[in-house]
């Protein structure tokens, strides 16, 4: 089931959450363009794991991705790889990242009002143990 869209501007969670992010050769040459270097250079400076099929990341899972600034926006964003042009939180199967990032982008009253929620919701289930 797909989840409400999340504002990506304000967030980044899959830049540091979400698993790794995988290259292809398109990409490679595109990002090493954006950066006005070799593939050869880019290659040795920024692919952080090649698998035993030759796939290359740039990501590795659970670290946050080396192009995203202090600021969380994506620094090569016009020359992003596929993998992230494609993924949306909202739209997976593991729901981990979209929940983290809903919870994060919470406003301060949305946040009293859920706490409310639940601890009622703690009350009535203690209420039917007794």
């Amino acid at each position: 089931m797909k989840s409400a869209p999340l504002d990506c501007n304000h967030c980044a969670m899959c830049c540091k959450m979400a698993g790794y992010v995988e290259v292809s050769n398109y990409d490679i040459r595109r990002l090493a363009r954006h950066f006005g270097i070799t593939v050869g250079q880019f290659e040795e400076k920024h692919v952080v794991h090649v698998t035993r099929a030759g796939k290359k990341r740039i990501k590795d899972a659970d670290i946050t991705c080396q192009f995203l600034s202090k600021t969380r926006s994506c620094t090569v964003y016009e020359a992003r790889p596929t993998n992230c042009r494609g993924y949306v939180c909202w739209d997976q199967d593991d729901k981990e990242v979209y929940e983290f990032a809903r919870f994060m982008q919470m406003k301060p009253a949305e946040l009293r009002e859920k706490e409310a929620e639940e601890v009622e919701e703690a009350k009535k289930k203690a209420r039917k143990r007794r």
